[in-house]
């Protein structure tokens, strides 16, 4: 038999690697790293502190008359339409309205007597001339209708 000189190459290797990356790991913070992330300069650091100290005052400062963005009222939620519903003498309600009820054909009706009253260019939101109770009544009408329809119905 020949003699080996040397020593066993995966063993040492494995040895190697395994203290190494020990090492790395501790170093380094545990969790999730994003790839090709650097560390960002002291400038980069001050310019997104600047802008969103600008976005925070702003968002602080009252908004004036004039200003874009002020024709659209924020308490208005996601999916809804604020309609004034009263008699053209008579006080109005703002009640917010679900935008789907536009295309039921009971809505229908009061955007068709709200377009013989004040024709297509009236200023400022939608008003619809009837009383405030029949208005409710068709809005419960229209959302009593709507869950009818999607329970199984029931055979006799």
């Amino acid at each position: 038999m020949s003699k080996i000189r040397g020593f066993n190459l995966r063993k040492g290797l494995i040895r190697v690697s395994k203290w190494v990356f020990r090492k790395i790991r501790l170093r380094s913070r545990p969790g999730y790293h994003r790839l090709g992330n650097s560390p960002r300069s002291s400038i980069a650091k001050l310019l997104s502190w600047g802008r969103k100290l600008t976005a925070s005052a702003k968002s602080c400062l009252p908004v004036s008359v004039g200003s874009v963005g002020s024709d659209r009222d924020p308490s208005v939620p996601k999916g809804h339409l604020a309609v004034y519903v009263g008699q053209k003498d008579g006080e109005l309600h703002r009640v917010l309205v679900p935008v789907i009820y536009f295309n039921h054909p009971l809505f229908g009706e009061l955007l068709k007597e709200a377009e013989e009253e004040f024709g297509f260019h009236h200023d400022g939101g939608i008003t619809i001339p009837c009383r405030f109770t029949e208005f409710e009544r068709v809005k419960t009408r229209i959302a009593s209708g709507s869950r009818r329809s999607t329970r199984p119905k029931r055979l006799a």
